[in-house]
């Protein structure tokens, strides 16, 4: 089949390279304009756009993909299907009737949990114990297209929103072709998903960032991995003498198997294992880090900047009354 890819974000990226090297044609991909990035501020284009002009792909780069220039420049590749992932624009009814397969999206979820812009950080902020992709199809409701195929997989327990990122990226590549190949073939039919088993994963926000060490290790290690790259849950140092060390965001952790409960003044302390007491249980820091510098292993952040027992990290952003409901 000939193949439009809609898309903006790295996550899109293996499932390009797949359809590259697969039988299907990618005639075009569209992708959102250049934006301002850096410090700098200078215009830079979506890693889908890199990855086209990198290999002399036709792509129209819009800021409305339904617009009548970019529903003409569109029509023109002679598609049979569209395949969307992180595009960040919504598909009118103009332009997905065009090919004859529609359109097919890769979600990261197992649909219909987690529908909406953050699905791989709110597994994970829930503490999930598995996640996964769905190919569906693109419909006018938000994320509740049919289900072509979906495939899941554990969450390792110190896996960041990052990392479980790249994972699903190359778990659905191979999926997104098998779905293509049966859509060419003719042998494929859509699920349509269970509305009651609906749940949302809104946007993020950086006022998401706290730490709070009151809850349970689980809980605590779940929040900072769900939020690790972006915003990350930012802390501050205070060495056993009271003295503020450094601030510091914390990127990967894990809790440890312990339910000891600690008291609210112990709460956020380094104890003598080097993790860190919770309101039940611990967790150990595996990578952090300090403002204005590269990320570092726990180690070496203790040795320089002195977290040792007794000392005491404390959440930057105050933590809500209460700890984030589930979605």
């Amino acid at each position: 089949m000939k193949i439009v890819y809609f898309g903006s974000g790295a996550f899109g990226l293996p499932t390009l390279q797949l359809l590259q090297a697969s039988p299907h044609q990618l005639v075009g991909v569209v992708s959102q304009p250049d934006r301002p990035a850096g410090r700098g501020r200078h215009l830079e284009p979506t890693p889908v756009t890199a990855w086209a002009l990198e290999r002399q792909v036709p792509l129209w780069r819009t800021p409305d993909a339904n617009a009548p220039e970019s529903l003409a420049w569109s029509a023109a590749r002679g598609a049979d299907c569209f395949v969307v992932i992180a595009f960040g624009q919504k598909l009118g009814t103009a332009l997905l009737t065009l090919p004859p397969h529609g359109a097919i999206n890769l979600h990261s979820s197992l649909l219909p949990r987690y529908r909406g812009a953050a699905p791989i950080n709110w597994a994970l902020l829930n503490n999930d114990a598995q996640t996964g992709v769905t190919v569906l199809r693109v419909s006018p409701v938000m994320d509740g297209g049919d289900i072509l195929a979906a495939d899941r997989t554990p969450i390792g327990p110190a896996e960041t929103a990052g990392e479980l990122h790249d994972r699903l990226a190359a778990l659905g590549a191979p999926l997104v072709r098998q779905v293509l190949d049966g859509l060419a073939a003719g042998t494929l039919a859509g699920v349509p998903q269970d509305p009651a088993a609906r749940t949302s994963a809104p946007k993020l926000s950086r006022a998401m960032a706290w730490v709070d060490f009151a809850q349970d290790a689980p809980r605590v290690a779940a929040h900072i991995r769900g939020l690790s790259p972006w915003p990350g849950c930012s802390v501050h140092l205070f060495d056993a003498t009271g003295k503020l060390r450094t601030a510091a965001t914390v990127l990967k952790c894990q809790a440890n198997a312990t339910q000891t409960a600690h008291p609210p003044e112990l709460q956020g302390h380094i104890l003598a294992d080097r993790t860190v007491a919770c309101g039940t249980g611990a967790i150990e820091l595996l990578q952090i880090q300090p403002t204005g510098k590269k990320p570092m292993d726990s180690r070496a952040f203790a040795n320089g900047y002195g977290m040792a027992p007794g000392a005491r990290l404390v959440s930057v952003i105050a933590p809500p009354s209460a700890a984030l409901p589930e979605t």
